[in-house]
């Protein structure tokens, strides 16, 4: 009790010398509760930088026209590294094993993953692991293995993943990061019949449950054709790098299952712009759905709209390479211009120079021309091969998007890319209760097409022995302009302003040198740098003619 006083006329005291107009208290600290807050407060802190994006580069090889992006990642303890190609497409990380790869039908790239050498490896399903894709005779067989997994400085414990032991004409390994639910395990077992069965946590899946990120999201920065890099965000997107607000649309399901297996959304039209205004195409194949896949070179666009820009461009049909156009154009400058669910819906445009894809002589590097001397460049673009084949809008589509990945939520936000852009304002996706994480306009849906069955089609380039054409006897004439398009015009609302090679001559107009096979930044290696292999392996294999020429244009490493 005289305690108690004591402290008592100790407060009092204080106030009384106080200034006058003021009242002073003296607090005491409760040190175990303080210290108890602090590791409180640490523990938080720890967690939010855990869960902050992280940004991964993506390297660019240059002789496939931009239709490359890989990742470099480490597997295993201690760490082997290895080069996967990264693909919106697929779900399942898999690597070449040790002499698994058929160098006969493969160039084999990417380095090799020895399961031996690893002290953290388990193997969860000898030989259950199998992928077929569509070339003939193409497929991949190994085992489900757990390991470690770091890309872009954080470590995935335990991944689940694929470590081939027999692969044919399969180039490089595969970093999938789509939903679950595509994985080739998990649709085999659909495919049979099986019952009450889940997928495996994938890439995506993993990185939120162990707490690198706060949602399975992720957004894609592919650059200009001529960009050595790109960037890959997990958990947030960069808003320097993107024209405007992102535009939010819906991922469709899968029209026979109806469960999230691709990156599906709703296209309302095809338009064209250039100095006379800009017209959309007239089509019944609009609306449909289309599939954003970074693991396909080309876009795929109905075979009556593929007919009006063809002649539109003076495109000419070549039996080895498809779709040919020369590389400057003629000087021909536009847009190609994509609306995605209404009028009233983002639109992204793409450059006309940036559908023009360098085809190089594999032997030498060098480009190859027609019988002027014109460099010639594949068209970017391709119709379906086949009835029911999806809509595939892959890097030609891509690298003027900037796309965010929301798999939490079911969305994509998508706008119009800032080419070149070196600044960053990284923003990071949290949950939201709302049922929309990204910021941005939600697309109104004028038209919702009617859901069809799609055959699940992976491709793999072909591979073609034999000499290589330096030159193609073809004279290109001036292209059909305008007259060529059926379509009506219009003004679009929410297309970006400032577009490079949109009103102006396309590059290298009247040039016929070597600037195709050139690439800006070039930090990120090159060619003769990725895995010490790819190169050798094209001068041991001859040609690769991409599966664009062969298989509906779809090239997927």
């Amino acid at each position: 009790m005289r305690d108690s006083v004591f402290w008592a006329c100790l407060g009092l005291g204080s106030l009384c010398l106080a200034e006058p107009g003021t009242l002073s208290l003296r607090t005491y600290r409760n040190h175990e509760k303080h210290e108890q807050a602090l590791r409180k407060r640490d523990a938080e802190r720890l967690a939010l930088q855990k869960r902050s994006p992280f940004t991964v580069e993506l390297g660019n090889v240059d002789y496939l026209g931009g239709g490359f992006y890989y990742v470099n990642a480490s597997v295993g303890t201690p760490a082997q590294e290895v080069q996967l190609d990264i693909d919106t497409g697929s779900s399942d990380v898999w690597m070449f094993g040790v002499g698994s790869c058929d160098q006969t039908t493969s160039t084999c790239s990417g380095g090799t993953f020895d399961e031996t050498k690893s002290s953290t490896l388990d193997v969860i399903a000898p030989g259950l692991f199998k992928i077929q894709y569509f070339t003939q005779g193409s497929g991949v067989v190994g085992d489900y293995v757990g390991d470690n997994f770091s890309i872009g400085g954080q470590m995935i414990k335990n991944l689940t993943m694929g470590v081939a032991t027999q692969a044919e004409s399969v180039n490089t390994g595969i970093m999938g990061i789509g939903f679950d639910t595509n994985e080739a395990l998990y649709q085999e077992e659909l495919a049979a019949g099986y019952q009450d069965i889940t997928p495996y946590p994938n890439l995506v899946d993993e990185m939120k449950k162990q707490g690198l990120i706060g949602t399975r999201s992720y957004s894609l920065y592919l650059d200009d054709i001529e960009a050595a890099t790109g960037s890959i965000i997990f958990g947030g997107y960069d808003k320097a790098k993107f024209e405007g607000d992102l535009g939010i649309l819906d991922i469709q399901p899968d029209a026979t299952s109806g469960l999230y297996t691709s990156f599906g959304v709703i296209l309302s039209s095809i338009g064209l712009t250039d100095s006379s205004g800009s017209t959309v195409l007239s089509t019944p194949s609009m609306p449909n759905i289309v599939v954003l896949d970074s693991g396909t070179a080309f876009t795929i666009i109905p075979a009556d709209l593929l007919t009006e820009i063809t002649t539109y461009l003076g495109a000419i049909n070549d039996e080895t390479y498809s779709w040919i156009v020369r590389c400057d154009l003629n000087g021909i400058a536009g847009t190609l211009d994509y609306q995605f669910a209404g009028p009233t819906g983002p639109v992204v445009s793409v450059p006309f120079e940036e559908l023009a894809v360098p085809i190089l002589n594999f032997n030498t590097g060098e480009p190859i021309t027609d019988g002027k001397g014109n460099e010639i460049c594949r068209l970017g673009l391709s119709a379906p091969s086949q009835a029911n084949e999806p809509l595939l809008f892959g890097d030609t589509f891509l690298r003027s998007a900037y796309v965010v990945y929301d798999l939490d939520n079911l969305q994509i936000g998508i706008a119009q890319t800032i080419y070149n852009e070196t600044s960053s304002d990284i923003v990071a996706i949290t949950a939201s209760a709302t049922g929309q994480n990204l910021a941005g306009d939600k697309a109104v849906v004028a038209s919702t097409p009617a859901l069809t069955a799609t055959q699940a089609i992976v491709a793999q380039p072909t591979l073609i022995s034999g000499a290589v054409p330096t030159t193609i006897a073809t004279a290109f004439g001036a292209g059909g302009g305008d007259a060529a398009l059926t379509g009506y015009k219009t003004t679009y609302a929410n297309r970006a302003t400032n577009i490079p090679g949109a009103t102006t001559t396309a590059k290298g107009a009247g040039s016929t040198g070597s600037s195709s096979g050139s690439k800006k930044n070039g930090s990120a290696g090159s060619v003769k740098d990725f895995a010490g292999g790819w190169w050798r392996g094209m001068l041991v294999q001859g040609v690769l003619v991409t599966a664009a020429s062969l298989v509906g244009a779809r090239l997927m490493i």
